[in-house]
């Protein structure tokens, strides 16, 4: 304790001068007397040990006093001040409280009863004894609170929620004391937590120009920083500090957390690994890496650290939410149940953690539930349009159309940006039979995200079923090279082609029977090419499906070959993995495995040839 050597001294001191005076006063009786004349010798060997620096000695001493003349408060007020001393402010606060019964209005108990209760985390109770210490301190024969006092009064308005009366006294023991850095980011830190900035950044870089070495500070002003979306000058204060305490968690985490928000999720993934092998035990690094993980997509690794996150803060709900939600982008809905259920538990009235329920309720075709789910959700947010859309989308599984179709174009309304409302309801449309709305729906959802190849090739099949095959053959033109392995776009093509050519047909031997030979040239010449153009999809369309297949038979045969692999069976696992390659010779991961076994069987050249032809394949995809 800072300031608590200044305070004892100046309390032993003062009660040194008193007791005596207390003892001539009573004029005891000689049994009296004897006690009195013992307290007083504890009293001051305690005074003694505490000069020494003995102060269990000391406490020793101050609590034989407190035992022998109760009613002397010094006694009390001096074992109180040892004990904070000694780290046990929860028996100071009882000394003290008796101190202040047998002499209330002194400020210097008042003042030791307040930063014992503050200690002991009840800093609500400490200060109204702050209070009047200040108060008692302007009387006549009142000795001047010191810078130490006001510090402690800060941080007991600070702990209690008062940033504003904390500075004020914060402020009060800087115009005692001077400036100190540290004073001046605790000041910068409540500015910042009352949302006042730039004092916040004014005290922060004060306490830097006091203190260069200050990582704290500049920790705190990175932060600060980047809640002011600076993030180049938050992550330049953030490797200052880096440099002062390379292997500083707390560091790595702000940086990480600095780069997340400047949306480079992949080096603060880096960043917060680091920070928790720096220091494991840091709060909130695993759900910081959690979150960074999933939104990169990496829902499997998220997964470990949203569980570790949870079993720091088992009512953490936001690490309970994710973790569902991993466990059901996983295919692992089962198990997100639960957990999602605990998310709700601790708040039933989050939004997100009831939505999340509902999908997962959807992956376990629990279509009643997710619907009780979402109908929830919107109670509680009834303009959120993904809540309407994933409503929507539990109706559809239901067969409940209208009902479907009623959610997905509130959702639209709600949010025209949103893609995958007019995407789903197109559909939708089109299985009911209405071909038209759901061209304009599909229209929407290209319009939306040119880059959805599905869009495009649906809308393509959609506008072949209305009969309007020049807007489908250019729907599925667009759609086959967005997805270059799918035959179904150019099977769908390959049919609108031949209806154009059968068209053409009828028309050139009308054209025949008026006399116009020439016309009935043109049209079959047409016709000629839109066939061979139905032909040659036809055969990409043969080619993609055979290379399914075959891409399959590899698969099936590497997933043998591995099974071998794991129960040390390598020459069969060597022939399965030569299967697998003779059934698709473009399956570069064969080739590797292939590596690998002939590695294990000390075929070093034959490994390494076959890890050259898996990189030159990987290098020509």
């Amino acid at each position: 304790m800072r300031h608590g050597r200044a305070l004892l001294c100046a309390l032993v001191n003062c009660a040194a001068l008193l007791l005596p005076l207390h003892i001539a006063a009573q004029a005891p009786a000689p049994t009296a007397a004897q006690v009195i004349k013992e307290a007083n010798a504890a009293f001051h060997a305690g005074y003694a040990a505490l000069q020494a620096g003995n102060l269990e000695l000391a406490r020793t001493q101050f609590a034989k006093a407190a035992r022998l003349a109760p009613q002397i408060p010094e006694g009390h007020e001096a074992l109180g001040t040892v004990l904070v001393e000694l780290g046990r402010p929860a028996e100071a606060v009882k000394e003290f409280e008796t101190a202040e019964k047998l002499k209330p209005g002194d400020a210097g108990i008042e003042s030791n009863l307040a930063i014992a209760l503050a200690q002991v985390g009840r800093p609500s109770s400490a200060i109204p004894y702050f209070d009047a210490a200040l108060h008692y301190s302007k009387e006549p024969g009142q000795k001047p609170l010191s810078g130490a006092f006001y510090e402690a009064y800060g941080r007991a308005l600070a702990a209690a929620g008062k940033p504003d009366q904390a500075i004020e006294q914060f402020t009060a023991a800087e115009a005692l004391a001077g400036p100190r850095a540290d004073l001046d980011d605790d000041i910068g830190t409540l500015y910042a937590q009352m949302g006042k900035w730039d004092q916040a950044q004014s005290r922060f870089k004060d306490a830097i120009a006091l203190d260069a070495n200050d990582v704290r500070a500049q920790i705190h002003l990175g932060i600060l920083l980047r809640q002011q979306r600076d993030f180049e000058d938050s992550l330049a204060e953030l490797e200052n500090a880096a440099r002062l305490e390379p292997s500083s968690g707390e560091v790595l985490l702000e940086y990480g957390r600095t780069l997340a928000a400047m949306g480079n999720d992949e080096d603060a993934a880096k960043k917060l690994a680091d920070a928790i092998k720096a220091d494991a035990k840091l709060p909130g690094a695993q759900l910081e890496l959690a979150m960074t993980l999933q939104r990169l997509g990496r829902q499997q690794e998220a997964i470990p650290w949203f569980q570790q996150a949870v079993e720091r803060d088992s009512h953490n709900v936001n690490a309970l939410d994710n973790l569902g939600l991993a466990l059901t982008l996983t295919g692992n809905a089962k198990d997100a149940l639960p957990i999602l259920q605990r998310a709700l538990a601790e708040a039933p009235e989050n939004v997100a953690a009831r939505k999340n329920l509902g999908v997962a309720h959807i992956q376990l075709s629990a279509f009643d539930d997710a619907i009780a789910d979402f109908q929830k959700a919107l109670t509680l947010a009834p303009n959120d349009p993904e809540l309407h859309y994933d409503l929507g989308v539990a109706y559809k599984f239901k067969d409940r159309f209208d009902d479907a179709i009623a959610e997905l174009n509130r959702a639209g309304e709600l949010d025209p940006a949103l893609q995958d409302p007019p995407y789903t309801l197109g559909i939708l449309y089109m299985q009911t039979g209405k071909l038209d709305e759901a061209v304009v729906e599909l229209k929407k959802a290209v319009v939306l995200k040119p880059d959805n190849g599905d869009a495009w090739a649906i809308l393509g099949s959609t506008l072949k079923q209305d009969g309007r095959l020049d807007e489908a053959a250019d729907a599925l033109t667009k759609a086959i090279p967005l997805l270059p392995a799918q035959p179904g776009p150019r099977v769908t093509l390959a049919g609108v082609l031949a209806e154009e050519a059968a068209t053409l047909a009828q028309q050139a031997d009308t054209a025949d029977a008026a006399g116009d030979q020439q016309k009935a040239e043109q049209l079959r010449s047409q016709m000629k090419d839109l066939r061979s153009q139905a032909a040659e999809y036809r055969r990409q369309a043969a080619d993609l499906s055979r290379a399914a297949v075959n891409r399959q038979r590899a698969n099936f045969a590497l997933n043998a070959g591995n099974q071998l692999m794991l129960r040390g069976q390598i020459a069969d696992a060597i022939a399965r993995y030569q299967e697998s390659i003779a059934a698709d010779p473009t399956f570069a991961e064969p080739y590797l495995q292939l590596a690998i076994a002939y590695q294990r069987q000390g075929r070093v050249e034959e490994a390494a040839a076959e890890r050259a032809k898996a990189k030159d394949l990987s290098a020509d995809k």
